[in-house]
């Protein structure tokens, strides 16, 4: 080998070496390209996530919005928010009492006060929870009439009606009066009103 042949070989390996050299560039930079391709990926499925989390959350406290909106009309169309009305209260009474032909019913308000927060609603928000307790006692012929009694009170009474206690005994019967039964039972009539200085 001569020089010249020997100054051909040393360029080609040079020239081997930078080809070499710039492979290895080119194969670093696209590992690291890759590296920055899965990182943006994984930052862009994070703040996906996080959009739809808060997309959720957003669409869960609408739904509650709508549900305590729908719940507020519902006690506002049975009149359950506002004044307590004793009234209306007593001729519903009657009115059950006349249309099932029930017995003497006697019955008697306390004065209305504040609910227990204990079993007041969690979700009363901007509203004040009052009851008025009702004690009821009348004469019946079988249980049934006790249910229906309570339904109908339950379903039409212009406020939410709450049974916290009821005993039943049994009773002598006579000619004037044939029901075997005496019912003893304590309602708790619970009402709705805007706080005062809260939002109506």
């Amino acid at each position: 080998m001569n020089a010249a042949d020997l100054k051909k070989l040393r360029g080609a390996a040079v020239l081997a070496v930078l080809m070499a050299l710039a492979g290895a560039g080119a194969l670093w930079a696209s590992a690291r390209l890759a590296d920055e391709a899965k990182q943006d990926h994984t930052r862009a499925i994070a703040a996906r996530a996080i959009a739809q989390g808060g997309l959720a959350a957003a669409q869960a406290e609408e739904q509650e919005i709508a549900q305590k909106i729908d719940r507020y009309r519902q006690l506002a169309a049975r009149g359950a928010i506002g004044a307590e009305q004793r009234l209306a209260w007593v001729e519903l009474i009657r009115d059950i009492r006349a249309r099932h032909r029930l017995g003497a019913l006697d019955y008697e308000f306390s004065p209305q006060r504040p609910l227990d927060r204990t079993i007041a609603p969690s979700d009363a928000g901007q509203l004040e929870v009052s009851s008025s307790t009702l004690r009821l006692r009348l004469p019946l012929l079988h249980e049934g009439d006790l249910l229906t009694l309570l339904d109908e009170l339950s379903q039409r009474a212009p406020a939410l009606v709450r049974v916290r206690e009821c005993s039943m005994m049994r009773r002598v019967v006579t000619d004037a009066t044939p029901e075997t039964l005496q019912a003893d039972c304590l309602l708790d009539w619970i009402t709705f009103r805007p706080k005062e200085g809260g939002a109506s």
